[in-house]
């Protein structure tokens, strides 16, 4: 129940703002800017830029990314740099294509937040750093500006990666939609797939709506006498709100991160096809063109092909079937908000409201507290998933690097 509380939007921002993350369309890298810039040669990765020219954070944005940035560091690196990494570590697990390949078949495609001055700037500057990376390697492609995302999806991005409400993001404006996002990604930087970090942002939004209406409870509490039925009413309430968000996240980890869910084991056998399928595209791009041996693995090439796209629609189905089996409990949890909302409208006399504002500060400390913690306390409980995520990308770009050295 993303909902306003006290004056906790204020604080992130001004937490947000220590950290120097500020805007990402000014002219100049003021202090304090941070540019947004994405790198898509399918695998697609985000890196956040700060106001010194420096990489903040990377986030994959696809299964591929992952297995591209595991075991990197981008971290501290200029764009410039981090893109000659990207581009140097997709010719080296088989993404982009070296030989007699397709210059259409190697396609890099990069995007930065604004149009302003300086965005124009950086975009030349890593367009000019791709193109020199591809000819040093000697692969045959090319360099696509992309088109950044707008205000408009920045604010949907930001919606379903932090606790702000749609009222608050709807009053920020580019650089602080930015702010928001950055400070997400950082957040989960160790989270290095889309599915546990999707976890990551529901389990979050869950825990901090229920800790502050906890709190409004101990308050209502603390009143007594008269107020002891209109705590129990209200606590009743809560309890059934608490057991809807537990129900749903435990649903969302069977269904969509565990390990031994059929959604999981889809992606391996997606990966196991990939693997397949970059290697006979690199092996194939080797061959000569109007060789016999070139025609037979043309017919293997489009047999793996086909059997990657049969993977891909699995796992996209798996997944949708594992949303469309979520939504009745997030029905049921969207219903237990409304009835907070509705019990706070009809039960909050002035009393409780003037109680609720005398314990402002510390309701909102509390609160804060457990934010701040949270990610520890995720980690922990999903440290055997982390490591899991890990060492299976990590042995698939060992795989992915290995059948590209047979070709060599």
């Amino acid at each position: 129940m993303k909902r306003k509380f006290l004056c906790l939007a204020l604080a992130m921002l001004t937490l947000v703002s220590a950290l120097a993350l500020t805007s990402c369309n000014k002219a100049t890298p003021e202090e304090g800017t941070v540019t947004r810039v994405t790198v898509d040669i399918n695998p697609s990765v985000e890196f956040m830029v700060d106001d010194q020219n420096t990489i903040v954070s990377v986030t994959a944005l696809n299964d591929d990314g992952s297995i591209l940035i595991i075991g990197e560091t981008f971290i501290g690196k200029t764009p410039e740099e981090a893109v000659e990494l990207m581009v140097s570590i997709a010719a080296e697990t088989g993404y982009l294509v070296e030989g007699n390949a397709q210059t259409t078949e190697n396609t890099v495609k990069i995007s930065v937040s604004g149009d302003s001055k300086y965005a124009q700037k950086l975009m030349k500057a890593v367009e000019k750093k791709a193109n020199a990376t591809l000819k040093a390697l000697d692969i045959q492609g090319h360099v696509e500006k992309a088109e950044a995302l707008g205000t408009e999806a920045l604010r949907q991005m930001a919606l379903s990666t932090s606790i702000y409400t749609e009222e608050e993001l709807a009053a920020m404006d580019e650089k602080q939609l930015c702010n928001v996002i950055a400070q997400g990604r950082i957040e989960t930087a160790l989270l290095l797939t889309e599915d546990m970090r999707n976890a990551y942002y529901a389990a979050k939004e869950h825990k901090i709506s229920f800790a502050e209406s906890e709190e409004v409870a101990k308050v209502i509490k603390s009143l007594g006498g008269i107020y002891a039925l209109t705590h129990s009413t209200y606590k009743a309430a809560l309890d059934l709100y608490s057991k809807a968000i537990t129900d749903l996240d435990e649903l969302r980890y069977k269904l969509l991160v565990s390990p031994e869910s059929d959604y999981q084991k889809s992606l391996v056998k997606l990966r196991e096809a990939k693997v397949e399928l970059l290697k006979q595209k690199n092996y194939t791009a080797t061959l000569d063109v109007n060789g016999e041996e070139y025609v037979s693995a043309t017919l293997t090439l489009q047999i793996s092909e086909e059997n990657y796209d049969k993977a891909l629609k699995a796992y996209e189905e798996l997944g949708k079937r594992a949303n469309e089996a979520m939504e009745s409990l997030i029905s049921v949890l969207r219903q237990s908000e409304e009835k907070l909302k509705e019990l706070e409208a009809k039960i909050f006399d002035d009393n409780i409201e003037e109680k609720l504002a005398e314990k402002a500060v510390e309701m909102e400390a509390n609160v804060n507290a457990l934010k701040d913690s949270f990610f520890a306390e995720f980690e922990a409980a999903h440290a055997d998933d982390i490591t899991a995520i890990e060492n299976a990308l990590l042995e698939k770009k060992a795989q992915l690097k290995a059948s590209i050295e047979e070709n060599a």
